[in-house]
């Protein structure tokens, strides 16, 4: 099984996830093609996802593979704590944003739903932190919602 790891760099913390590749083939092979190279952004704590570090993918990783409009599998909009699911929103799709979204969203709680203000919207769950680290994802949720953004570091080493 492939895994990847989520690196919080100001606390100097990592996450050991797992690509769930038969539930969701093509989202996880354009996930670990992005992974190449590590890919540096930020997470933060999502509106109204509830239990949620949204770390947004660069458009410029994102424009030309295959997680650019990726295939609909393994949808959920509940979510349980330690999922990743990937989210595609094409451009001014979210208040106008005249850029593509490509979320990556790390749950780290229980009720969580992808519902917005503009309904519900399903994500690809791709991917999952392994059991181990999940007390230790919580603590990251909680400080991200008190303290707000982190950056991040998604590498498969």
């Amino acid at each position: 099984m492939t895994t990847f790891y989520i690196h919080f760099v100001d606390s100097d913390v990592s996450l050991k996830a797992e690509v769930l590749s038969e539930q969701a083939p093509s989202t996880t092979e354009a996930f670990v093609q992005a992974l190449s190279e590590p890919i540096e952004t930020a997470g933060t704590h999502a509106m109204y996802t509830g239990r949620e570090i949204s770390i947004q993918l660069p458009v410029d990783t994102c424009q030309d593979s295959k997680l650019h409009d990726p295939a609909k599998e393994n949808l959920t909009c509940f979510p349980t704590p330690g999922d990743i699911l990937f989210t595609f929103m094409p451009a001014y799709a979210w208040g106008g944003n005249p850029s593509p979204i490509y979320d990556f969203g790390l749950f780290y709680g229980k009720e969580a739903r992808t519902f917005f203000p503009a309904g519900w919207l399903p994500g690809n769950l791709f991917a999952r932190v392994v059991k181990e680290d999940l007390e230790e994802l919580e603590e990251m949720g909680r400080m991200i919602h008190i303290k707000g953004r982190q950056k991040v570091i998604l590498s498969l080493e």
